[in-house]
């Protein structure tokens, strides 16, 4: 998502106090850490299940990447289990 803010007075102080001090890198980092800072407060999100979450579209991602560079092949559950293919039956 892509916003543009008109940030001035205190807020303003504070974002440039989090860049001075290198708790964030630059300012849009800083306003991403308060977001952060409020979602755990309120516990709108857990960030463990964010991170799952997001862990999980990375793998898969990566994934399909590998299998369309021709790096992985996909198996059908047959040739996965082998010789034990008949317990599917």
């Amino acid at each position: 998502m892509m916003l543009n803010l008109k940030i001035e007075g205190l807020p303003e102080e504070v974002i440039n106090e989090l860049v001075e001090r290198g708790i964030a890198s630059n300012k849009s980092e800083a306003i991403r850490l308060a977001i952060l800072h409020y979602n755990d407060h309120y516990g709108i999100k857990p960030i463990k299940e964010y991170l799952e979450d997001e862990l999980a579209v990375r793998k898969m991602q990566y994934l399909d990447e590998q299998i369309a560079k021709g790096k992985r092949k996909l198996i059908s559950a047959k040739e996965a289990l082998g010789k034990y293919s008949k317990l599917l039956e």
